[in-house]
């Protein structure tokens, strides 16, 4: 089916895959594109001393090819049953394209970072949470690759039709969504531990991944608190696989070492301690001491 009133212009998503797509994934990634350039829109548009409503900067599917996954989204208003662009995309798109990319670089260098504050992110748990649910299609499929362009109506002096155009691999959609991911666990800290710089030592631990609500199979003793080791739950992705790479690491090993926390501590009717919560790991300190 054929939409007239769009214009030429597209933002073209490609997600180049050898497999099925589940088709939920598939949607909250185009939802959540929606979602990220309609914000970047209004700004820009308001910014330059514009006036715009969110009917003006809806996105269209407009086309869909097989194969690799390809989606054009068109903007445009719907007007009496008819689509028409109320405003000139062209540097719209085009500024997108290079925004999108700038921000995955910086979701990106955030996974590289070892702790992270609230005073930190630079940007919203918004455009995390767009990064993530973007991401998530590549990420979770190795070996396939993440294209976004601005296609123009009017070509390049080359021939080109697009004006700006970011490539990702599998794995560096993989450290973006992480780095987003991380970006929201952070700005979802903002203290209230029950027991803060205090030291955790872990008496047992697995190489399971944690549940979807942190917790693990692993134990660990905080002495101000109570003798007895207590399972452990993470409040944070990153600092459940920092605790995760150090178990498979043979350089390194998690009981040796003690663990600077914020800690939350979760009671029986009893107010007897039956879990820790670990809100926050600030430092991880190696036991330097010698074996006898």
């Amino acid at each position: 089916m054929k939409y007239d009133g769009f214009g030429e212009s597209r933002l073209q998503v490609n997600f180049d895959v050898d497999r099925p797509v589940e088709l939920v994934q598939l949607t909250l990634a185009l939802q959540a594109m929606a979602r990220d350039y309609r914000r970047y829109a209004n700004e820009s548009i308001r910014e330059s001393g514009g006036k715009v409503s969110d009917d003006d900067i809806k996105l269209y599917v407009t086309k869909v090819e097989t194969g690799s996954i390809i989606a054009e989204l068109g903007s445009a208003a719907e007007v009496m049953g008819a689509f028409l662009p109320l405003i000139a995309v062209d540097p719209l798109f085009t500024g997108y394209v290079q925004f999108f990319g700038q921000t995955v670089s910086y979701f990106a260098s955030l996974a590289r970072r070892a702790d992270l504050k609230p005073a930190d992110i630079t940007t919203t748990k918004a455009a995390a949470q767009a990064v993530a649910d973007i991401m998530a299609v590549p990420a979770s499929m190795p070996g396939s690759k993440f294209k976004l362009s601005a296609k123009v109506a009017a070509r390049n002096a080359d021939g080109s039709e697009f004006a700006a155009q970011i490539t990702l691999t599998s794995e560096e959609a993989a450290e973006a969504q992480r780095g987003a991911l991380i970006a929201q666990k952070v700005l979802d800290y903002r203290g209230g531990a029950d027991h803060e710089n205090v030291l955790l030592y872990f008496q047992q631990t697995s190489t399971d991944k944690a549940k979807s609500d942190g917790r693990t199979a692993d134990r660990a003793i905080v002495n101000s608190v109570s003798p007895k080791a207590l399972p452990v739950h993470f409040a944070s992705q990153l600092d459940a696989a920092r605790v995760n790479d150090m178990k498979s690491d043979p350089h390194q090993n998690p009981f040796k070492a003690a663990f600077r926390v914020d800690v939350n501590v979760e009671t029986d009717r009893n107010q007897v301690p039956r879990f820790y919560r670990v809100v926050h790991i600030h430092e991880v300190i190696p036991d330097d001491s010698e074996e006898p």
